[in-house]
């Protein structure tokens, strides 16, 4: 997704749900300082290029993937037995979970907002090194490729550094646990329409 054009939705979702922008882009500079010399740069995720590629969100039940990489979304990365080539997530998951990964040989792509600030004072002091994005105006290794949700976020990586196919698996936008889950699901089902991705 075009960043210009990234920008003025996350005009739209902050106004939206009320979010700072200035909190954003404070958990953004945090990010680039505890990480700096550990942030990958945006290359590595040239994996993707010409590969079909799956991409699992957070309500994956064991369906078969049939594509040969695989793209982990937030807390998906629980209900598969496998280690993903990339993992996406704001790191609500727990820090051995990503130590582990890093470990595994996947590449993290970690993002700050305003709502993880201790996520990732937390996070990244234990790893080697991923890859930082953020919602807003990106900046020295620190990325925007568009999304909102971990899975749209996901799947619009893929996208961007050029997947043949992009298979999408556990996600459902229909059901969640808050009110404002939902919504958010509601703007990454918008997003990923927009993209044409599904």
């Amino acid at each position: 997704m075009n960043i210009e054009v990234w920008l003025k939705i996350y005009e739209k979702i902050l106004l939206d749900f009320g979010f700072s922008r200035e909190k954003d882009e404070r958990a953004a500079r945090i990010m680039k300082k505890l990480g700096d010399g550990k942030l990958m740069d945006e290359s590595v995720l040239e994996i993707v290029r010409g590969k079909e590629v799956a991409v699992i969100g957070g309500a994956y039940s064991g369906e078969e993937i049939r594509e040969e990489m695989k793209i982990t979304a937030g807390k998906a990365v629980y209900k598969v037995d496998f280690t993903p080539s990339i993992h996406v997530t704001d790191m609500e998951e727990d820090d051995e979970i990503l130590v582990e990964l890093q470990n595994r040989g996947c590449i993290l792509v970690l993002h700050a907002h305003g709502d993880n600030i201790e996520r990732i004072k937390s996070v990244i002091p234990k790893l080697r090194r991923f890859v930082g994005t953020t919602q807003s105006v990106p900046f020295d290794r620190i990325y925007n490729f568009g999304g909102f949700t971990d899975g749209d976020r996901a799947a619009l990586l893929a996208k961007k550094f050029g997947a043949e196919k992009i298979g999408l698996y556990g996600f459902n936008f229909e059901s969640a646990e808050s009110e404002t889950k939902l919504k958010k699901l509601k703007w990454a089902r918008r997003i990923l329409e927009m993209e044409g991705i599904i």
